[in-house]
């Protein structure tokens, strides 16, 4: 007599394009509540996903940047700010026909700007001011560049 064995099903898979979809969903549903919220959420995201790809991050890190600055927690929105630029290459990697937009969408060079203005380290927002540039990310953060160097150097 043979024994029937049931196969386990197989993972889903998804696909670095649907988790991120997923993200802006989850995220769009907590933004509802508040900031808050979103940092509740994302905070959850970030726990249960260990896994969660890295071109992914950028815009996770920067949605949590965002919501950081509408609650005024600058230090906390400055570290944000510093996952987000540092997953950017995997993005632009993951996604080469869509990066361009995906940057133009990102506000986490705003922010950290904002960020470490308050928080008196205008070097650092000088940097991103500069590498916002580097990026052709739009006129206005030259103007902020010319503005904030004077600052930087005293």
């Amino acid at each position: 007599m043979l024994a029937l064995v049931a196969r386990r099903p197989a993972p889903v898979r998804k696909s670095v394009k649907d988790v991120l979809d997923d993200l802006l969903a989850g995220h769009h549903a907590a933004a509802i509540n508040g900031p808050a919220a979103v940092v509740k959420y994302l905070r959850r995201v970030f726990e249960g996903q260990v896994s969660l790809p890295l071109a992914v991050r950028p815009v996770a890190h920067d949605r949590m940047a965002e919501a950081h600055a509408q609650l005024q927690n600058w230090e906390a929105c400055a570290e944000s700010v510093d996952l987000a630029i540092q997953y950017v290459p995997e993005m632009v990697a993951e996604f080469p026909h869509t990066h361009r937009e995906m940057l133009l969408e990102l506000t986490c060079f705003e922010r950290g700007i904002q960020a470490n203005s308050q928080l008196g380290d205008f070097g650092a927002a000088l940097a991103l001011c500069e590498r916002a540039v580097a990026l052709d990310l739009g006129a206005h953060y030259a103007a902020k560049r010319d503005s904030l160097s004077w600052a930087a150097d005293t």
